[in-house]
């Protein structure tokens, strides 16, 4: 039997304050559940409650299914490296903030660590690399960042930035693109007019320790979205990420919403063909992790979202556990490779057209560019 939904009603408790212990509780192999909450990169989410630390299970809760001794040392081992990691990346990133701002970029931090700050417990996010978006456009920043460090790999997007020995940091340009070039000039005038309002905006976290800049709550509702969206057609998005979603749509709401929010946001997903995707999201988040209605700005799509979670279950974090593409490292020509890839793209074709037809011309280019140069515009953010 799949422990897939014993694994998810766990997390939807985990979540939420006001939900039930769940009677799958007495079924869960704790070991299992690390190995799911590793392949999603959501250890955090579960390691605080199922340690107890926060108080919302006693031991009578797990119904004689207490993790032994062995379980708990796996789980405190893995809340250690969290709070290891996300230390000093809240570090760098507040250092990488202040070194461009003190040579004349205005910046902010997108997802990473400024997700993290609207988590419970920020040291408790599964975390990544740093992206931080400077104002000034492709041209002005990578005139500046050659200075320090070659652009060769420059995308569409960013450049890779290696300022630190022990965190990636990624410099953008723009906060993201999408693959249908009419959508995606019109996301990047989007952005360009954002740039005087989404730079001025720091915040401290709870403990006081690190500063940097982010986004504003209406920024990022869109342009997380859009991260998702982008990760969906390209390789795969994970629970982390609609887990940052989640705390994000919550933080939108506490800190207030105009009137004409909800009815803006939705004309602009609209525009750039994102809303029936945003609806996915609202049925995963309010019927599988618990998100209640009040903070959701679009009906749910149960049919949709079905589709979603199965591509997000069956793929893991960003798609890396992926095995539905296992046939192209056995495919002996560029053809082959080919046809496999975009025989796996036509799934997403009846859901989401607008991007999915222009992945074979990408796909292709991209080919190309490795075949002739070494090096691909891989444009993932």
């Amino acid at each position: 039997m799949d422990p897939t939904n014993n694994y998810l009603a766990l997390l939807r408790f985990c979540l939420n304050e006001d939900q039930p212990v769940p009677e799958c509780i007495k079924d869960i192999n704790w070991h299992e559940l690390l190995i799911f909450a590793t392949k999603h990169a959501i250890i955090g989410m579960y390691l605080p409650t199922i340690l107890m630390e926060n108080g919302r299970l006693k031991k009578d809760d797990f119904m004689g299914n207490k993790p032994s001794d062995e379980d708990v040392m796996e789980w405190v081992f893995e809340g250690h490296r969290l709070r290891k990691n996300n230390t000093t990346l809240f570090g760098r990133t507040q250092k990488a903030s202040e070194w461009f701002l003190e040579n004349g970029f205005r910046n902010c931090i997108l997802k990473g660590q400024g997700n993290a700050l609207m988590y419970p417990d920020p040291y408790m996010r599964t975390c990544g690399d740093i992206d931080i978006w400077l104002e000034g456009g492709r041209e002005k920043i990578l005139q500046f960042t050659t200075k320090y460090y070659s652009s060769k790999d420059a995308t569409r997007i960013h450049v890779d930035f290696p300022m630190f020995s022990d965190a990636e940091v990624e410099v953008h340009f723009t906060p993201s693109t999408l693959k249908n070039p009419f959508t995606n000039k019109k996301l990047q005038k989007y952005f360009k007019e954002k740039e005087s309002t989404e730079f001025g905006r720091k915040v401290t976290s709870a403990d006081g320790r690190y500063s940097f800049f982010v986004p504003s709550n209406e920024f990022n509702t869109l342009y997380q979205l859009i991260h998702m969206y982008r990760h969906l057609i390209k390789r795969g998005v994970g629970l982390r990420q609609v887990i940052d979603y989640f705390y994000l749509l919550k933080k939108r709401k506490h800190d207030g919403i105009s009137p004409d929010a909800n009815k803006q946001l939705i004309a602009t997903l609209k525009r750039f063909h994102l809303y029936k995707f945003a609806r996915a999201m609202a049925y995963i988040l309010h019927e599988m992790l618990g998100l209640s209605e009040e903070y959701l700005y679009v009906s749910p799509d149960k049919k949709e979202g079905l589709f979603i979670i199965n591509e997000i279950l069956e793929g893991g974090n960003f798609g890396k556990f992926e095995t539905r593409l296992n046939g192209m490292s056995k495919a002996h020509n560029h053809f082959k490779r080919f046809w496999i890839l975009e025989s796996f793209n036509l799934r997403l074709l009846s859901h989401y057209p607008s991007e999915t037809i222009w992945m074979p011309y990408m796909d292709l280019r991209r080919s190309i560019q490795l075949h002739f140069n070494g090096v691909a515009d891989e444009d993932d953010d």
